[in-house]
């Protein structure tokens, strides 16, 4: 069993009995635990000789407990099945839980939160540096309380340290930052067992949702040699530096809303109605730059600094920002980008570079075109990451 933070690096629960490499070829991804009324957006993805085809893609129901908060919750097993279209070999899990974290560090901040017994919740008590990376603290003990040396942790090593599941990727060409993630062990063994045994799928990986969404654009044509992505995902909202297919650069933007949460705004201040809201932003019935204005220009301002800084400290040239994960309203995100920072947005095709048709969507009003196609971002990512590792067989 796996936690995967990209493509390559994982933490491993459990190892298979055999010891035999296996290579993946047909896979299903899903989004578990977002908020999206609709379900869990799910793709099933299979390799083929010339590249990717998608199988299958829509919303299924979701289990029926939620995410366990503690060990005594994650003994309560929970057994859920998925659909027939959705029922390949193995599964991915692309995961959110309010007690995971992804964040840029470095690897003495990362061996001194092993060393301190777990990382801190609180980012407002960590010490920080430029782009909010975190540094260990000068107070802090390498020993921890127990006074002794936290162990070297080797890039995509799995540690265990604190009921938490941590691991650490070094970032290419970038003075030394690594990525840093973690998931509670209790709700990972929850997430492990509840596909049902003997069935199709067998869930083969773990992975945290904001980490699927890193791989889910890297087979897309317009990634090029170095570009810059900005996410918008259900709770946060994340910029991601590419050079040459790796990451460089990854950034929470600082008092940025999700997607969920800016629904509830344009709601709440223009009087709108659920149904309503993807009809305002993309027809402008109502204008609503008024309530996105405060939201998405300084965002544009973080992209500002983050593009600065990968032109100045990494040589990487973009001139326009990519834009993922945006249901609706992207004409006014780019009015406003343009306005404000003078930044100019594109928004990508989800399924841009495999072979999809809309035959293979299971469910009605769904495309895989256009902006209500990237509800499968998260899912596509983790259907994409598994296909490119090879597990224990």
């Amino acid at each position: 069993m796996e936690i995967q933070l990209t493509k390559t690096k994982t933490i491993t629960i459990g190892g298979g009995a055999s010891g035999a490499r296996r290579t993946y070829t047909d896979v299903v991804g899903v989004e578990l635990f977002n908020g999206d009324p609709r379900g869990c957006p799910a793709v099933r993805l299979a390799k083929k000789k010339d590249g990717l085809r998608l199988v299958a893609a829509g919303f299924v129901p979701p289990p029926e407990k939620p995410l366990p908060g503690s060990w005594e919750e994650a003994s309560k097993k929970c057994v859920w099945s998925l659909p027939s279209a959705f029922q390949a070999p193995c599964a991915a899990f692309a995961v959110n839980s309010p007690d995971m974290f992804l964040a840029q560090t470095t690897k003495d901040a990362f061996l001194s939160d092993l060393a301190a017994g777990g990382h801190k919740s609180d980012e407002s008590s960590a010490p920080k540096s430029k782009f909010g990376i975190r540094r260990p603290a000068a107070t802090q003990s390498q020993g921890g309380e127990t006074g002794k040396a936290a162990a070297a942790a080797e890039p995509g090593v799995p540690v265990s340290n604190g009921g938490m599941r941590f691991v650490m990727q070094p970032m290419k060409d970038s003075g030394g930052f690594v990525l840093e993630a973690g998931l509670p062990e209790f709700q990972a063994l929850w997430l492990s067992r509840l596909l049902p045994e003997g069935k199709r799928p067998t869930a083969a990986s773990i992975q945290l949702a904001p980490s699927a969404l890193i791989a889910s654009v890297l087979r897309q044509p317009s990634l090029g040699q170095g570009s810059l992505v900005l996410f918008v995902a259900c709770d946060a909202v994340y910029i991601v530096g590419y050079k040459g297919g790796d990451v460089v650069l990854w950034r929470r933007c600082r008092n940025a809303p999700g997607w969920t949460a800016m629904r509830e705004t344009l709601k709440k201040n223009l009087g709108l109605e659920d149904d309503m809201v993807e009809n305002v932003l993309d027809d402008k019935i109502i204008d609503p730059r008024s309530v996105l204005e405060p939201i998405v220009a300084p965002i544009a301002a973080e992209l500002l600094v983050s593009r600065d800084y990968l032109v100045g400290k990494l040589g990487v040239e973009t001139k326009t920002v990519l834009l993922s994960g945006l249901s609706a309203g992207f004409d006014c995100w780019k009015e406003i980008a343009r306005d404000s920072a003078n930044l100019e947005l594109k928004q990508i095709e989800t399924f841009d570079g495999i072979d999809a048709s809309d035959k293979a969507l299971v469910g009605n009003g769904l495309s895989t075109k256009g902006a209500g196609a990237q509800a499968f971002l998260a899912a596509l990512g983790a259907a994409e990451a598994l296909l490119e590792e090879e597990g224990e067989g």
